[in-house]
């Protein structure tokens, strides 16, 4: 299982909530700051991993709409799936920029969700900020993970909205993983097989993804072998 995987879907999840969420969850993303919000959703995202052991494998589209149900009010699906569309968004109808939103929030939620269940043993800190934020509804919280002997440093965006903390973008041991998205979007509309057709990209994003995941797995478990 490759780890960032796990380490994303660690962190998506830890700051979710949703309308059937515990009130735990809820207090979370309405917490005073994003760090606050980040210590109360901890103890959540490891029940919720503990739950989805019992079922995952065997039910893994129940766990999907669980994953789908937690991240709907933590991300603006339909601005983060812009900003991967990134220049080609401009020639983009209104039908199809909602149809790639849908489409890059299952394969999101499809990537990271089953990683989820791998997460054992492993322990996550929210790092203290170094100094207090400059806009007080804007703020890039740090957090370490502890998995398999090794620890991880991981940053994200956030920023709230309407009183609710939402998740703008994930750094990762310093991979931008929205920027990553956004640089396969641009080469999967570079790639001969989609023509620079919105639409063979869009109907073919998931595909593409997956793809793209095999390889660097691949890749990871070569450098390992090293």
């Amino acid at each position: 299982m490759n780890v960032r995987n796990i380490l994303i879907g660690v962190i998506l999840m830890g700051l979710g909530a949703s309308a059937t969420a515990s009130d735990g969850m809820i207090e979370a993303t309405r917490a005073q700051s994003a760090e606050q919000a980040v210590e109360l959703a901890t103890d959540e995202i490891l029940e919720l991993i503990e739950a989805g052991r019992e079922y995952a494998q065997e039910d893994p589209e129940r766990f999907y709409v669980e994953v789908e149900a937690m991240l709907r009010p933590l991300i603006d699906f339909r601005k983060f799936a812009d900003n991967v569309m990134g220049k080609h968004r401009r020639n983009a109808s209104e039908a199809q920029r909602a149809r790639f939103a849908d489409s890059f929030k299952w394969s999101l939620v499809r990537t990271y969700a089953l990683a989820l269940t791998e997460f054992g043993g492993g322990r996550v800190e929210v790092l203290a900020p170094r100094r207090p934020p400059r806009n007080p509804d804007k703020a890039m919280v740090t957090m370490e993970i502890a998995y398999e002997g090794k620890t991880y440093v991981v940053a994200y965006r956030m920023e709230r909205a309407e009183e609710a903390w939402k998740l703008r973008n994930l750094i990762i041991e310093g991979v931008n993983i929205g920027l990553n998205y956004k640089n396969q979007f641009d080469a999967a509309m570079k790639d001969g097989q989609y023509g620079g057709d919105l639409d063979k990209v869009i109907d073919a994003w998931s595909d593409f993804i997956d793809e793209e995941e095999a390889a660097a797995e691949e890749e990871a478990v070569a450098e390992a072998d090293v």
